[in-house]
């Protein structure tokens, strides 16, 4: 959007219709005097539209956005401009979003009120964790029966970051509370032998297992009262993230590491609720940070920040060195949760090898995703030839997979291979699972 004035469609037609009398003037000298009659009145009128359309100062701008924004998530800037003289007018804005983070619509129509406020609201998405900045807001103001548009850049400026995920921790805070299975709509009955202990009352919702209704308190409360039992705290989940080659490639609108890094903020939350100390290890060929298994808001502040830093290199993971960095550091059976990807088992060989030797002490979840792409492409039907090899590759693809999380499960390492997309609602269901199961 340029700055300065820009014309009306009905001021260009009045400007073609002059165009057509002085053409014509050559032909009688009437035509000609109303050819310069026209031309004052359009500029008189033109002037008059001008000086009624508020200058370029004056304005007043700001910009209400997520602090910080959330990874792979939709979330609303909103943007209000402020002039008294532009009360009722009609107006366009584009603003300055970086184009990493997908804005739309770029441009928005709006009005003023009669106050002189203009408040517009566009989408962004957020597709990789990083800092931003956004720049100045392009207005463009005119009336209804006007003749021009003046054009202004209002300068305003900003820094934002997109972090993992934080957005999806606030949407299961509340429900967890009450006991719920927040991430799947869904609550399953304490399984036998679960490790449970007392949690409190609380009020009877919808779907609650009558037999955890206290009938003590209903009749002191008069209301249903359920008992809240919770899974046994204290216990320790460390959390390994490879960031090596293959967690680079895309899967859906993400890449790997990055639906790993929010499934691994998710995980980290929710045990810190349920009690749990909770650490982080990345690695790709080497080691490359630690926090070790704590408790406590701080704890978690730590974890935002280093899963807000990582990122993914085209090395070859060494399983083996952190594996071995894990076993020495890890003191006391722990879940081990390792956030990968998985292939064939020749591929997949040293992976397999050294989890096998961390399930003799510790619980170990290899949590792996399936890219969309190569599910649709198995999935699809056949309708030529070049489908024919497309689902064959696909299949082979992912039946590789398949014997590589059989080889784990005959040596007693759990595994998890979700699509890309329900990656962290699944390792979260799996969690709580393991947790009722008192497996840990």
């Amino acid at each position: 959007m340029i700055r300065g004035l820009a014309p009306q469609p009905r001021l260009l037609w009045a400007v073609a219709i002059g165009a057509v009398l002085i053409a014509l003037a050559v032909a009688s000298p009437v035509i000609g005097l109303v050819a310069v009659a026209y031309h004052v009145g359009l500029v008189v009128i033109a002037a008059r539209d001008l000086a009624l359309l508020p200058g370029r100062s004056g304005y007043l701008v700001r910009r209400t956005m997520p602090e910080p924004f959330s990874l792979g998530e939709q979330e609303d800037v909103t943007v209000v401009v402020e002039n008294p003289r532009a009360a009722g007018l009609a107006a366009k804005i584009a603003d300055h979003a970086p184009a990493e983070l997908r804005p739309h619509p770029r441009d928005v129509e709006s009005r003023f009120d009669p106050n002189g406020r203009l408040r517009v609201t566009y989408r962004t998405s957020s597709p990789r964790r990083g800092a931003f900045r956004f720049g100045p807001v392009d207005l463009q103001v005119w009336r209804d029966d006007g003749w021009w548009r003046r054009q202004v850049r209002l300068q305003l400026s900003d820094e934002v970051a997109v972090f993992p995920n934080v957005v999806a921790i606030k949407r299961v805070q509340l429900t967890l509370r009450r006991g719920l299975r927040a991430m799947v709509g869904m609550r399953r009955a304490r399984p036998p032998g679960a490790s449970t202990a007392f949690a409190g009352l609380r009020d009877y919702v919808r779907g609650d297992d009558m037999r955890r209704v206290s009938w003590t308190a209903t009749a002191r409360r008069d209301r249903p009262v359920v008992v809240e039992v919770e899974a046994e705290r204290g216990q320790q989940v460390m959390i390994a993230l490879d960031c090596g080659r293959l967690m680079t490639a895309p899967a859906g609108d993400l890449d790997k590491l990055d639906h790993a890094v929010n499934a691994a903020l998710m995980l980290a939350w929710v045990a810190q609720a349920y009690g749990d100390r909770v650490g982080l290890m990345t690695f790709n060929d080497h080691v490359t940070g630690f926090i070790k298994p704590e408790r406590g808001s701080t704890q978690t502040r730590r974890f935002t920040e280093a899963l807000y830093a990582i990122r993914a290199s085209y090395v070859e993971p060494d399983f083996g060195h952190a594996m071995t960095h894990l076993a020495l550091r890890l003191g006391r059976r722990s879940m081990i949760v390792i956030l990968t990807d998985v292939q064939d088992r020749e591929a997949s060989k040293e992976l397999v090898a050294h989890c096998l030797r961390l399930a003799g002490k510790h619980l170990v979840l290899v949590v792996a995703m399936s890219d969309p792409a190569v599910l649709s492409a198995r999935d699809a039907p056949i309708t030529a030839s070049s489908r024919a090899y497309e689902w064959a590759a696909a299949e082979e693809f992912v039946s590789s997979r398949r014997e590589s999380f059989e080889l784990l499960r005959r040596g007693g390492v759990l595994g998890l291979d979700v699509v890309a997309g329900s990656l962290s609602p699944a390792l979260v269901e799996r969690y709580l699972e393991l947790k009722e199961r008192a497996l840990l």
